[in-house]
């Protein structure tokens, strides 16, 4: 990674042009009032892309199931029809079903709200406890919006997005909690939540997976990726001289 004040330095400049770009409502987001539980669901719907896709797939899951046991009772096919057009909806619908069996053989109910009452880190390692049905962004989102802590969720898009501008190198680190770490440090936590947002915008919008829209891109005049593409393009499509 670049050095600390550097990082900060770019990541700051990038949420003041995303703002621009992507402006968000002025009030600030309501606390949620969604459960533990449902927050890791909502979670698996919210990986990979952005809130307004996450909430229209959400709330058609609600409407579809009578309620979480009828969910999880229900073939991964069923659960994943109700979830498009989202990408991948049979794994999401794998994790949620996943999640479900496994608080319910462990309580026999659904009810998780016992689990936040000795801090985020335990909070955390307890979360971790159903692997088959959380992962690190779920974690870090339950973190993030439902308790208040400080985390930044990192999925697919927004590491593309990181990684393209320099902010994280192609094989750091290994461990995903760790690189979440070393995020955390340079976003302060005031902001997680928006950048979370913009990120995800971005990401879906100009920063695609292929080929970026550089062109369009506010961070471009900061960005590597940016930089290398646009140089490339004057040359691209041009036609050799017909030999006489």
């Amino acid at each position: 990674m670049p050095a600390i004040t550097n990082k900060q330095q770019l990541l700051t400049q990038a949420h003041t042009a995303l703002k621009k770009k992507f402006p968000l409502p002025d009030e600030a987001p309501a606390e949620s009032e969604r459960t533990v539980l449902e927050e890791l669901i909502y979670a698996a719907c919210r990986d990979g892309t952005t809130r307004a896709d996450a909430d229209r797939a959400y709330t058609a899951l609600r409407k579809a199931f009578i309620d979480w046991n009828e969910v999880r009772v229900s073939t991964v096919q069923e659960v994943a029809d109700i979830l498009r057009p989202l990408p991948q909806p049979g794994s999401r619908a794998k994790r949620m079903i996943a999640l479900l069996q496994a608080v319910f053989e462990e309580r026999y109910s659904f009810d998780l709200g016992d689990i936040v009452k000795k801090g985020l880190k335990d909070t955390a390692r307890k979360l971790r406890f159903y692997k088959e049905g959380v992962n690190d962004f779920a974690v870090a989102w339950v973190i993030q919006q439902t308790l208040g802590g400080h985390a930044i969720p990192l999925d697919a898009p927004t590491l593309r997005v990181l990684r393209r501008l320099g902010v994280v190198d192609p094989g750091e680190p290994e461990s995903l909690e760790a690189l979440r770490g070393s995020i955390e440090h340079v976003i302060p936590k005031a902001r997680g939540p928006e950048f979370t947002e913009l990120v995800s915008l971005l990401a879906k919008e100009i920063c695609v997976d292929g080929t970026p829209h550089c062109s369009a891109c506010p961070l471009k005049a900061d960005c590597p990726t940016g930089q290398d593409t646009l140089a490339k393009k004057p040359t691209e499509g041009k036609t050799k001289p017909k030999s006489r």
